[in-house]
């Protein structure tokens, strides 16, 4: 199964709740277990529900709606941890919640029939003027596509957007599923540090801002000030990386020996900082494509993408010293 999340409902209607999720023909109840974060006296339990696309959603609100009010609290927890009542949400952002947790979904999902649903969403005639909906009345293409979303919320357009940055929408910018806050800085990778410090200094008017030691632990231990290049190469300190800076760009040179061989392939990494709830779904994506992970902690995941570009992904800042 696709899609994984928890159906919070009261004890009581576990049973009503799992007839529920098995209207839905591609979903099911995997375990059923006390309600985790909520207090033992809370009678409250947690359905895991596996479903193949997002019709679940439709099947659960059905349920929901016809208790009748007042309705007790009922919700979904999400792959991210985020608690979402239902009572706060319609069917449709719901839906574009869930998607958001886990929109890794949508592009691994192999897509079996699509083919079949994709001829049934074709318009049967076209219209001109916009009126209600009546049985056997013509409507347009992109009605009948709205039509053909509402029953079958698995679907998503994956078309990429033929526009710039800077012309989507505010709101459409602010609710993206990956939000990426800074670029860090790009890794390059030279033969000789100091003479890389005095090119980038000279030909794009960069500052040397910051200089660092790898440590135990592949760490970097910050160069005080009065670094001296003659001097560091007779101690046998020399930095490992250099960071530079000119306005928003920042660049780590780093040093990886006079008798090393680059010919074209000199950068070694990207580095962007994103928001918790991102990272947490960018680490998920990763391991559910099977990409190589470099390294992992629990702020920081370095990755190669299928393209063998090495990409730094972390929750933190830069350095003060960089900021």
């Amino acid at each position: 199964m696709a899609y994984r999340f928890l159906l919070s409902v009261p004890t009581t209607l576990v049973d009503d709740a799992n007839i529920a999720v098995s209207q839905a023909d591609d979903a099911q109840v995997l375990v059923v277990r006390g309600a985790h974060d909520l207090g033992f006296e809370d009678p409250y339990s947690d359905l895991t529900v596996a479903a193949h696309s997002l019709r679940v959603v439709a099947t659960v609100y059905d349920w929901f709606e016809a208790m009748g009010a007042p309705r007790p609290a009922v919700g979904l927890v999400l792959h991210g941890g985020d608690r979402l009542a239902l009572a706060d949400h319609d069917r449709g952002s719901m839906v574009a919640a869930i998607r958001r947790d886990q929109s890794w979904v949508e592009r691994t999902l192999p897509r079996i029939g699509q083919h079949a649903r994709d001829e049934a969403r074709m318009p049967v005639a076209t219209a001109t003027t916009a009126g209600p909906l009546t049985q056997g009345a013509p409507v347009s293409h992109a009605a009948s596509t709205a039509i053909a979303d509402l029953a079958d919320v698995s679907t998503a357009s994956t078309a990429p957007q033929e526009r710039s940055w800077r012309t989507l929408p505010a709101e459409q910018r602010a609710t993206r599923s990956v939000a990426i806050r800074d670029v860090n800085h790009i890794a390059v990778r030279v033969t000789d540090l100091a003479r890389a410090e005095t090119f980038y200094g000279a030909f794009l008017g960069m500052d040397v801002v910051a200089r660092g030691i790898r440590g135990a632990g592949e760490q970097l231990e910050v160069v005080g000030p009065g670094y001296v290049w003659s001097e560091a190469t007779a101690t046998g300190r020399e930095a490992d990386v250099t960071f530079l800076r000119n306005g928003p760009l920042v660049l780590a040179v780093y040093r990886v020996g006079r008798g090393a061989r680059i010919e074209r392939d000199v950068l070694d990494h990207i580095s962007i900082r994103v928001d918790p709830g991102a990272f947490r779904q960018l680490k998920g994506e990763a391991l559910m494509r099977s990409m190589e992970v470099l390294s992992t902690t629990d702020r920081t995941i370095v990755l190669r993408d299928p393209f063998f570009l090495t990409w730094e992904i972390s929750v933190d800042a830069l350095p003060e010293s960089l900021a």
